[in-house]
């Protein structure tokens, strides 16, 4: 935890502390008032009355700007007000006065809300004021006699009984109040521990999944070049002889080999800003109503051209059907999932099968390739990932197919059994 938070902690703590002795104060000092009110008959308005008139109206003053003032200011001032009060009294009337009492609240402060320097040396001083001031009076210097018979009259007894109340309410709320703070800042300090294991083990994730991004993004890169270098290679040599040979199935063959290679950098290319896109949120989609029948007449066109002599059975379900989508982005994500199951099935079915009810449609891309393994159910969406390393691709389509969808505001899952094939499901909205 940062030091300047748990200062910061323990000086709010603090100031709650010192608004609510403060209000014990001014409940004190009224009721203080209200007793020597009693004791004038026999005293006279001696000096200690007039003080506490003057500490009510600063207690007064003080409670009203509370929340302006700073914790150490307000601790000086409730300081000066108590030692005030104690010596005040201590030199009216002496050992007949209790007041002395408020040196021990006072030094208590001394002690908590500043350090313990000071609070040793403030609690020096009032013992030497006790002292001097029972030197001053036993001298003469100093001199209050009250009335015969006054320590035995009831209201002294009462002042007597309220003073140890009330200076005992005080330090009880003190106390209590110092107790709270602590509380308080320990329970903060152990949540603030929780809060930074959780932190380092959100840390230690992050850093783990940079550290398998950086991993991927290096093989990505070391994949891309060999993924362009080679189909480059190919389109290049082909182009060369084709100029050599005057046989037309051999051109058509050299032909083919170099239209094929020329659609796997196009669909790399295409994945690469495609994924630049979705990474800086500029990727846009653009939905509008049409007909999936279209679409799917023309992805079952293009993959039967793709499979040329593999022993791979391809059916898609065709359905006359509208929907408000991107048709663009549809037919990209549904080629990918398509293309994917191409990639990893060297004989068997790939089917495409289409289903709806009111609010959704789904279409499903099926395969009886060699599948994958639970731990790798959503490896397969991240981005640059490749089950096999020596496969085509950059290791993007399924992550932006994944991507697509999600913005398209539906969603790509699958189920996939090892050596028996997977499912692509693709659930989206109608509208």
């Amino acid at each position: 935890m940062h030091v300047d938070n748990l200062k910061q902690m323990l000086n709010l703590t603090k100031d709650a502390a010192l608004n609510k002795v403060l209000i014990t104060i001014v409940s004190i000092l009224v009721l203080a008032l209200f007793i020597s009110f009693f004791r004038i008959v026999h005293t006279g308005f001696a000096f200690h009355y007039a003080v506490h008139v003057v500490i009510a109206l600063v207690l007064v003053v003080l409670y009203l700007a509370r929340n302006k003032i700073r914790t150490k200011i307000k601790g000086i001032i409730f300081l000066l007000i108590l030692f005030t009060m104690a010596v005040s009294g201590l030199f009216s009337f002496g050992l007949y006065s209790f007041a002395y009492a408020y040196f021990i609240p006072a030094t208590a402060i001394a002690f908590l809300y500043f350090n313990r320097r000071t609070g040793w040396n403030f609690t020096i001083i009032c013992l030497l004021i006790i002292l001097i001031a029972g030197y001053l009076f036993r001298v003469g210097i100093l001199q209050y006699v009250p009335e015969s018979g006054f320590m035995e009259t009831n209201i002294m007894w009462f002042n007597m009984i309220m003073t140890i109340a009330l200076v005992s309410i005080a330090m009880t709320m003190f106390w209590n109040n110092m107790y709270s703070m602590l509380t308080d800042t320990f329970e903060h300090i152990i949540n603030q521990q929780v809060k930074m294991k959780k932190m380092n083990a959100e840390l230690i994730v992050a850093r783990d999944k940079a550290e398998e991004s950086d991993r991927l993004k290096t093989s990505f890169l070391r994949n891309i070049s060999h993924e362009i270098r080679t189909p480059l290679n190919i389109i290049i040599g082909f182009s060369g002889v084709m100029s050599e040979t005057k046989d037309p199935e051999t051109i058509k063959k050299y032909n083919e080999a170099i239209w094929e290679n020329s659609d796997n950098i196009l669909k790399i290319i295409n994945d690469i800003v495609d994924f630049s896109e979705i990474e800086t949120n500029t990727f846009s989609v653009n939905k509008q109503k049409f007909n999936i029948n279209p679409l799917l007449v023309k992805l079952e066109k293009d993959f039967q051209n793709k499979l040329g002599q593999k022993p791979i059975s391809l059916h898609v379900e065709k359905m006359d059907f509208e929907i408000c989508s991107d048709k663009s982005r549809l037919e990209q994500v549904l080629y990918n999932l398509l293309d994917n199951a191409l990639k990893f099935t060297s004989d068997g079915t790939i089917k495409l099968n289409v289903q709806h009810d009111e609010n959704s449609i789904h279409f499903s891309v099926s395969d009886t390739g060699i599948g994958l393994a639970p731990n790798e159910f959503e490896k397969i969406f991240m981005r640059f990932y490749k089950v096999n390393t020596f496969s085509n691709g950059a290791g993007l389509g399924l992550s932006i197919s994944r991507s697509i969808a999600r913005m398209l505001g539906g969603e790509i899952k699958l189920e996939s059994e090892l050596q028996k094939g997977s499912v692509f499901t693709l659930a989206m909205p109608l509208t």
